[in-house]
C-alpha cells in the first residue's frame, strides 16, 4: 500500500516536472518570436497566438497536476479506532431492575388543567 502511494506520488511529481519543462519551453519559443514580431509573416502571427494559447492550457494543466502531488503526498494514516470498556460495571444481578413509575401529584395536576383551561378562552 505504502509503495503504491510511494509510486503514485513520484509518479505525479514526474508529470508535474514534464508539465513546467514543456512550459519553459514554450515560453522560450513565444519570447524569440515575439522579438522577430516586426519581420513576420501572417503564419508566424498565428503560429504565436497558438502557441499562447497551448502555454495557458499546460500551464493550468501543471497547476493540476501540482495539486494532486500535493493531496498524494498528504494523505495521513489515521490509527484504527478502539472501543474502551465502559465507565461503569454492570449492576450486580442481585438487584432489582423494576422501573418504578411515581403518578403526577394532584396539586401540580390541578394547576396543568387551570392553566390549559385558561389558555382555551
Amino acid at each position: 500500500m505504502l509503495r503504491a502511494e510511494r509510486a503514485a506520488r513520484l509518479a505525479a511529481e514526474a508529470e508535474a516536472q514534464a508539465g513546467s519543462l514543456l512550459i519553459e519551453k514554450l515560453k522560450l519559443t513565444i519570447k524569440k518570436l515575439r522579438h522577430e514580431q516586426f519581420g513576420q509573416s501572417s503564419e508566424q502571427g498565428a503560429l504565436l497566438d497558438q502557441l499562447e494559447l497551448q502555454l495557458a492550457d499546460l500551464e493550468e494543466n501543471a497547476a493540476q497536476a501540482d495539486t494532486a502531488a500535493q493531496l498524494a503526498a498528504e494523505k495521513i494514516a489515521v490509527p484504527s479506532f478502539q472501543r474502551r470498556r465502559p465507565a461503569r460495571r454492570p449492576l450486580p444481578e442481585h438487584l432489582p431492575r423494576e422501573r418504578i413509575v411515581y403518578p403526577m401529584p394532584a396539586v401540580h395536576a390541578a394547576a396543568t388543567t387551570d392553566c390549559a383551561s385558561s389558555a382555551r378562552t
